[in-house]
């Protein structure tokens, strides 16, 4: 839930987050206080999603909930812009663990 005085910067950062998403989005639902990422899969005549299309869905939710969590928290409770949150998601990570 995000203090209010943030929710402005906080859709900025949904929009930039957004434009680099492939398969799905994020929004924020004001009233139920709830942070979703929607992926969408027309599927019509009959047909049914395979296994291997729902391990896609979620794969590629889980990727960029993991990606983007550090550059919400940032710009909710950390008082950072938009811009400067988004260097975080976009840096990669070089070397070995």
């Amino acid at each position: 839930e995000p203090p209010e005085d943030r929710v402005s910067d906080l859709y900025e950062l949904l929009n930039r987050m957004n434009d680099q998403c492939w398969a799905g989005a994020f929004t924020y639902w004001g009233n139920q206080k709830l942070m979703v990422y929607r992926y969408g899969l027309v599927l019509s005549g009959g047909q049914s999603a395979s296994p291997e299309q729902i391990d896609t869905m979620i794969t590629a939710a889980v990727l960029s909930a993991e990606r983007y969590y550090p550059a919400i928290q940032l710009v909710t409770w950390g008082n950072r812009t938009p811009e400067d949150a988004m260097q975080v998601a976009t840096a990669e990570a070089y070397g070995r663990a």
